[in-house]
């Protein structure tokens, strides 16, 4: 997407396109979408940012098949619904989902550093893209990874009025309509398995997450 690579808003933020890394882009809208990129898609999933620098440059802007985040993302989530999707070193646009995040650019720092601070400024510039990919995908179903996520796409749809916070829509497996025959739906981040969320209690909401969707 040439808007991403054009895009130099976030300061503290390294665009995949620029000089020192461009060798390891894309034409996809970010790293991740380089391993999901089902277009159009039936499902589309959002992360809240993709890694660092190092990790870019060590793994030639691609992901690993070590990586715990997609690991549990293919058996833990996308399994359970229904979805049996390629391994994170390859491309996969058979499956039918897509893969974004809220924030496209690259924090600075360490191969081990991906879980660093984000700052609410740099989700508010990716919206536009945000909502953009979702739009051009133009999946019924979008699942937000996390808190921050959730806020990401609702606040790009701008429909936080009748949005319910991101535990309460997780507890009672509510989505957003976000446009007509769109629906935004919230889970934890598969990373992450809080301990007043049990794994029983996970596997129910996906039950949820699937009658739901698969009805629009």
């Amino acid at each position: 997407m040439r808007g991403r690579k054009e895009c130099r808003k976030c300061r503290d933020l390294v665009n995949p396109a620029d000089p020192s890394y461009a060798q390891n882009d894309s034409d996809a809208v970010g790293p991740w979408s380089r391993w999901l990129a089902s277009c159009p898609a039936k499902l589309v999933i959002v992360g809240q940012d993709w890694s660092t620098t190092d990790y870019f440059e060590k793994h030639q802007g691609r992901d690993i098949l070590g990586n715990l985040t997609n690991n549990r993302l293919r058996e833990d989530f996308l399994k359970r619904l229904g979805y049996e999707v390629g391994p994170p070193n390859e491309t996969d646009t058979k499956s039918g989902v897509f893969a974004t995040n809220a924030i496209l650019c690259l924090k600075r720092g360490a191969v081990g550093e991906m879980s660093a601070p984000v700052k609410d400024g740099w989700f508010k510039n990716c919206q536009p893209w945000l909502r953009q990919t979702i739009e051009v995908v133009d999946a019924p179903t979008v699942i937000a990874l996390g808190r921050r996520a959730y806020d990401a796409v609702v606040g790009a749809y701008g429909v936080k009025a009748r949005a319910l916070p991101f535990r309460k829509a997780i507890e009672s497996c509510s989505p957003v309509q976000l446009v007509t025959g769109r629906l935004l739906f919230a889970t934890f981040h598969p990373a992450a398995r809080p301990v007043d969320r049990p794994f029983a209690k996970m596997k129910r909401g996906l039950g949820l997450y699937r009658s739901i969707s698969f009805e629009i």
